[in-house]
């Protein structure tokens, strides 16, 4: 497959991903007054964050800081950012598999949680070099068709 096609389809995936992980739109001002009441009811129930929406589960937190690192990584151009959203995504996953390995004996869950974050924590590591040679002007050169052999 060649790399632009393969490009054209990352692309398709990210932007697939990012819908579906961007917040619902802002309220209308008569219903802020609403959400901040059921915001108050929840961190008076012991749920402190106010963006926290649903039951609390023991990987809120991580799904949470997620969310928030996803927001806020940016780059220089789309596929920067999306290099980047995908490193704090593959974080998230990797957060939430601890939290199954801390909490969960059962040995199948154990093992994919430990393939999860072999993979994700690999997938990091090529994400982060793209990066670099992406900020060092050597992303045209990847960019070009791989020969196959």
């Amino acid at each position: 497959m060649s790399i632009r096609l393969m490009t054209v389809i990352a692309g398709a995936a990210a932007a697939t991903l990012l819908a579906a992980c961007t917040p619902a739109e802002e309220p209308a001002p008569e219903a802020a007054g609403a959400a901040e009441a059921a915001d108050a009811a929840r961190r008076a129930d012991g749920m402190d964050s106010p963006a926290m929406a649903g039951p609390q589960t023991p990987y809120s937190q991580a799904e949470q800081q997620m969310q928030q690192a996803m927001m806020q990584a940016t780059g220089a151009d789309a596929s920067e950012t999306f290099a980047r959203k995908m490193i704090e995504h593959h974080r998230g996953g990797i957060a939430m598999s601890e939290v199954l390995m801390r909490q969960n004996p059962d040995a199948k869950l154990r093992e994919m949680a430990e393939k999860t974050m072999a993979m994700q924590r690999r997938e990091i590591g090529e994400l982060e070099r793209w990066i670099a040679e992406h900020q060092s002007g050597g992303a045209e050169a990847s960019a070009a068709p791989a020969k196959e052999g």
